[in-house]
């Protein structure tokens, strides 16, 4: 699998991934001892869990945060066989849906209330709004080349 350039071998990147739950789980525990909690000795004994997702992905490495957004904010406390973020098996759909999440999650960081730059981001997409279409498609994939140029660096 590539990603920006650099090539990853899956079973060892999962093999880091699991080594730094248990890392963090013991550190977890340690701290729920440090403050007298009773279940620190048994948060110390459980095995990492990867779920088995309807919706996972395959060759996505670039939505991880939405992945998260989502999850944390469609998880009640459930198995995995019936819990239901809303997204559909991996697709040429669950593409577009992922899309509008970015857009959707990406709004809200922008404009909310702690953002000290939010009323700004309000004026700036105003503004955006009243471009014409034709511009606006101009503006959007001179943004694109230049992430893309970022992204090589």
């Amino acid at each position: 699998v590539r990603s920006r350039g650099s090539d990853f071998d899956i079973p060892v990147v999962f093999s880091l991934v699991i080594a730094l739950l248990r890392n963090k789980k013991k550190f977890f525990a340690r701290h729920l001892e440090l403050y007298g909690h009773n279940r620190h000795a048994r948060v110390g004994r459980l095995k990492p869990i990867i779920l088995k997702l309807k919706w996972k992905t395959k060759g996505n490495f670039h939505d991880c945060g939405i992945f998260t957004l989502l999850h944390m904010e469609s998880f009640n406390g459930g198995t995995a066989a019936n819990w239901d973020c809303g997204l559909v098996v991996e697709s040429e759909l669950q593409y577009d849906m992922l899309r509008r999440l970015r857009f959707k999650f990406a709004t809200k960081i922008l404009l909310h209330e702690i953002n000290v730059h939010a009323e700004k981001m309000l004026k700036l997409a105003k503004e955006f709004d009243k471009v014409d279409s034709l511009e606006k498609m101009s503006i959007i994939i001179e943004a694109v080349k230049n992430m893309e140029q970022r992204d090589r660096i």
